[in-house]
């Protein structure tokens, strides 16, 4: 397998300005050619503000994400001809992680930095946790996500495995599948970085 040697880099913040500017971008700039060039109104003045405006809105509500599901198909095709077994593989929101438990390694992708997928030795990971969320207290204790985190190279990933945008008791069905996930994550990755340890003579 070819590993990458880069730290891991969650955002690509030009990606990320890209994305989130170059739309608002279009609008100011095809505003302004309406407002010199149609100052009467009329046709050309409401192609010019309505247009950008509607194909950035569309733009914000489906092009991070088409691109998002295009990555993880691409970065799976590679991992397969690599001959990387994909054990296990999470589809978060926001990360997606694939485990090849024998081998010891671990890929990533993330949906701000789509374009750069990590394969690395699962020894690199320093710690995995699962988190709860719990807070409250007594009938009120409950959580709203529950994630699994781990450390590579001092860089703190969470990924969820149950998200609301309300509190849920601790003992609900879905609350407990997602820790179950959580914990099995957590398994997961402390088997990978054995192996990985093992393969490397470190262990």
């Amino acid at each position: 397998l070819q590993m990458n040697l880069k730290s891991v880099k969650i955002i690509n913040y030009g990606y990320l300005i890209l994305t989130i500017l170059l739309p608002i971008a279009l609008i100011a700039l095809l505003g302004f050619v309406g407002y010199k060039f149609f100052p009467d109104g009329g046709t050309g003045a409401v192609i010019c503000f309505m247009l950008p405006t509607a194909l950035s809105v569309v733009w914000w509500l489906f092009g991070p994400s088409t691109i998002w599901k295009l990555r993880k198909k691409a970065m799976e095709q590679q991992l397969d001809q690599q001959g990387f077994t994909r054990n296990q593989t999470f589809y978060g929101s926001t990360h997606t992680v694939v485990v090849d438990i024998r081998k010891g390694v671990i890929a990533l992708l993330f949906f701000w930095n789509p374009f750069e997928s990590f394969i690395i030795p699962a020894s690199r990971v320093t710690k995995a946790w699962t988190d709860y969320g719990a807070a409250g207290s007594g009938f009120l204790r409950g959580t709203s996500r529950v994630s699994f985190l781990f450390l590579i190279d001092g860089i703190k990933l969470r990924v969820d495995t149950f998200t609301s945008n309300q509190r849920w008791k601790m003992n609900d069905e879905h609350v407990l599948t997602g820790i179950s996930k959580a914990d099995m994550w957590v398994q997961v990755l402390a088997e990978a970085k054995e192996a990985s340890e093992l393969r490397n003579g470190t262990h």
